[in-house]
């Protein structure tokens, strides 16, 4: 997470024992993290997953057959087709022809490993993410093949895969969005895999199929009402699960009072814990564009008896404040980090995480360095449970993901919920039941960047942005430093010139005493007594020299010390400039405005500096300071339209040019 789509693989690459030791799923779940922190690279994901993908037929012999595929092991290939399709499917916007590349060569794999459940794993899910919203037939067919092999984890991403393929079409409801001539196959497809969820025997192929309709019903709000409500009377609670998920997505970002009573209602009466925690999380879902009212209604439900509402409660709270720093809700999720079940302390450590994101040190009256601190002695606490742990460290990642540049949000710039990332989080919020969804969180989160580009798609050096703020307030926090072990230095003793004279003494005492050899006994040992007791002096009166002398030093440090001026804190600007390109988030959005008496002007000055900003140039005739944007995998783009100026419909040139055009037509029809 924290270098997700950064192409910062330097952890992999530092840490390859840590690599080897990992085994069965584990391998699997290390392969894909690839796919995360190359997100939307696809230039590149081809030879950077080389060495871990399957191996296939030659692309220019035809008739070659493809390897056979062992059915045991098969890790690692699953795992890189999983990551490939997690690069392509991260960002909607990437290259289309690369994207279809990248979907026959998963559909290859797809179609000829139906003998290894986790190569036909991982690449059923990598043809959901490059084939996401296309409705595709031919694909659904070919999922729907490995998903009647009735593989318990194979079905799962096939069914889910399908899903994703479908995702908003409504396909098996009254009315869909899907072609005419596809319409009634599709509808057919999902009557069966209704009818299949109650033959099979495995509970994970179900939990795909139900979220399969989910993911279906996106956006269709009243259109999915029927499909929705015959799934929340089954008697299968995974089916009830999956019409929480579906009713959520149906209704996302409405703010629908009919899906928010249903969830309610749902949440504090159903018998099965999975569908109560479906049901709050949907809560966030449905309410994402008005955040604040999510907190206000889970606040009884933290306090619930039972621990999967309250888990589903602070996740609910995390999703719906992501970014903002809010402190009540904070203050909501606090005494949940204490809460007697682990699991519950993990989803309160990742809300806290999500509303953390891209906050500074100075958030929150300074709370957030504490949260850090408290993530990392978890961390390295043994006597903490596998899931608390589990948490603090999917926490460490998310309070900082994307290198610090990215937030998760559900919705764009302008408002509209957006299907990648709401689909994405669902499939996110799965790993509650398959870990390996985790990495399904790249495609939920959206950068914060700000960048003002010219006519030219160049970005000019010398815009800048006004930040009415102090510039504390939205910095970077400071990076984690490891703490260097100080070797304690051994302090050399002084020997004072009363130590000396004294040693002296005693040693010609001493060989006095040893040149008396015909004394008696008795005289030796009050000798030595008298010897014994003069050093006992000698030693006083040289700490007493010491300890003045030590006493000195100390006293001339602190003269030293009242010597040094002071340094004066300067107060902090209450505002400040920010350069081009540049990261803005949401909240600093808020503050910031356009300097409209600079070079580079704003075509829409209305708008909030945030996103993509084209700039008009109030002096074309200067030498301009221009830098290009160089993504890190250059992609095959269309070239841009030619220059052309537009006007409203409503403008007085367009009004004076259509009222001569018709007065012409007039005099031509006169003439005639």
């Amino acid at each position: 997470y924290l270098n997700a789509g950064t192409t910062n693989d330097s952890f992999l690459r530092d840490h390859l024992d840590w690599m080897k030791k990992a085994s069965n799923w584990a391998k699997f779940s290390a392969t894909a993290s690839m796919g995360v922190i190359h997100a939307s690279h696809t230039t590149e994901a081809m030879t950077l997953l080389e060495p871990y993908l399957p191996p296939s037929a030659p692309e220019n012999d035809p008739n070659a057959e493809h390897p056979t595929v062992s059915s045991t092991g098969g890790y690692a290939e699953g795992g890189s087709l999983y990551a490939l399709g997690i690069i392509h499917g991260s960002h909607s916007g990437s290259c289309a022809t690369k994207r279809q590349e990248a979907s026959a060569f998963l559909r290859n794999h797809l179609r000829n490993s139906h003998a290894n459940e986790v190569i036909s794993h991982g690449a059923a899910l990598g043809v959901g993410l490059t084939s996401f919203g296309s409705a595709d037939l031919e694909v659904v067919n070919e999922l729907k093949e490995l998903l009647y092999t009735d593989s318990a984890v194979a079905g799962e991403a096939a069914s889910i895969a399908i899903g994703m393929v479908l995702v908003g079409s409504g396909a098996g409801n009254a009315n869909s969005t899907t072609n005419v001539e596809s319409k009634e196959e599709l509808d057919e497809i999902i009557a069966e895999l209704r009818n299949y969820s109650k033959e099979t025997q495995h509970e994970k192929i179900i939990r795909g199929i139900a979220m399969c309709l989910a993911l279906v019903n996106f956006g269709q709000e009243e259109n999915a009402d029927a499909t929705i409500e015959e799934m929340k009377g089954d008697r299968d609670p995974i089916i009830r699960y999956g019409a929480m998920y579906g009713l959520a997505l149906a209704y996302c970002g409405t703010g629908s009072n009919k899906a928010i009573r249903i969830l309610l209602h749902t949440a504090v009466s159903d018998v099965n814990d999975d569908v109560r925690m479906a049901a709050v999380i949907g809560l966030a879902l449905v309410l994402h564009k008005t955040p604040e009212r999510v907190p206000e209604l889970v606040r009884l439900l933290l306090e619930s008896f039972n621990p999967h509402v309250r888990y589903a409660s602070c996740m609910a709270v995390g999703i719906a404040m992501a970014g903002s720093g809010d402190a009540e809700s904070v203050a909501l999720l606090e005494p949940m980090l204490t809460d007697m079940t682990d699991y519950v302390r993990q989803g309160a450590l990742l809300g806290t995480a999500m509303i953390y994101m891209q906050q500074s040190d100075t958030c929150n009256h300074r709370k957030v360095k504490s949260f850090r601190e408290k993530l990392a002695s978890i961390i390295g606490d043994k006597h903490q449970s596998t899931l608390t742990k589990m948490g603090a460290i999917l926490s460490t990642g998310l309070i900082d993901v994307g290198g610090r540049n990215c937030a998760l949000s559900l919705g764009s710039r302008n408002g509209f919920t957006k299907m990648s990332s709401a689909a994405g989080l669902v499939l996110w919020l799965q790993h509650w039941h398959w870990y390996p969804f985790m990495h399904m969180l790249s495609l939920a989160v959206t950068p914060t960047c700000t960048i003002g580009l010219n006519k030219d798609f160049k970005y000019p050096k010398k815009f800048e942005i006004q930040c009415n703020s102090k510039p504390s307030t939205f910095a970077y926090p400071k990076k984690l430093e490891e703490k260097k072990e100080e070797k304690k230095k051994r302090v050399e003793t002084v020997t004072l010139s009363a130590t000396a004279k004294n040693k002296a003494r005693l040693a010609r005492k001493r060989a006095k005493d040893e040149a008396e050899g015909g004394a008696m006994d008795v005289d030796k040992k009050e000798g030595e007594g008298d010897a014994t007791e003069e050093s006992k002096e000698g030693e006083k009166d040289v700490s007493k020299a010491e300890g003045m002398e030590v006493d000195g030093e100390a006293g001339k440090d602190a003269e030293t010390e009242a010597e040094k001026p002071k340094k004066k804190r300067e107060p902090e600007p209450t505002s400040f400039r920010v350069s081009n390109p540049c990261r803005i988030t949401k909240a600093q959005a808020e503050v910031c405005t356009f300097d409209l008496n600079q070079r580079y002007r704003p075509v829409r000055p209305e708008e909030k500096p945030y996103g993509v900003i084209m700039l008009t140039d109030s002096t074309p005739g200067e030498e301009e300071d221009l830098g290009a944007v160089r993504s890190p995998a250059a992609e095959d783009e269309a070239d841009p339209p030619a220059p052309f100026e537009w006007a409203p419909p409503d403008h007085p040139e367009i009004a004076v040019a259509s009222g001569g055009d018709t007065a012409g037509e007039g005099e031509e029809k006169a003439s005639d």
